[in-house]
């Protein structure tokens, strides 16, 4: 009886799918299409800060890489002498940024935050661990990168973590 029973099963599910008319492929969609988001260049890279008191680094984004040069910077980190925390501020290589409580973002969250909570002119963030902040930068093509604050030790150490996104067009 089983046996009849599962042949007679797979006999319907053969006819089914000859009998079916199979339809066209869908063009598969490009990464500005995707409803997953754009394209990850890179994903919670390691950046180490270990400067002096009252010294600054500068952060590219775009790589990412720490101690470049002032014109190439997205980022500059500014450590404080005594109990003065750390901070960031957007740099020439930045177009815009936000800061943000916390790392749980993906790239549709970090334009959003910076459309609707955008840094201005000369604003700092604190280096405080668990904080984070979405920066857009000015490479070409563009980049839009979370940093998180991982850690936070003594005068003018800090770990970062950053994921950068590819801005669709």
């Amino acid at each position: 009886m089983l046996a009849l029973a599962g042949s007679g099963a797979s006999g319907y599910l053969v006819y089914r799918l000859v009998a079916t008319p199979v339809a066209a492929p869908e063009a598969v969609p490009t990464v500005a299409q995707s409803s997953v988001g754009p394209a990850v260049t890179y994903a919670k890279e390691a950046l180490h800060v270990r400067i002096g008191c009252a010294a600054l680094v500068y952060l590219d984004l775009d790589e990412p890489r720490a101690g470049v040069s002032e014109q190439v910077a997205d980022l500059r980190y500014d450590s404080r002498c005594g109990n003065g925390p750390a901070r960031l501020t957007l740099a020439v290589g930045s177009v815009a940024g936000s800061s943000v409580p916390n790392g749980d973002l993906d790239a549709a969250g970090c334009l959003r935050a910076i459309r609707t909570g955008p840094l201005g002119p000369g604003a700092e963030v604190q280096v405080r661990k668990g904080a984070a902040l979405c920066v857009l930068t000015a490479a070409e093509p563009a980049k839009l990168v979370l940093v998180e604050i991982t850690e936070v030790g003594g005068i003018g150490t800090a770990g970062l973590r950053a994921t950068s996104w590819l801005v669709p067009e």
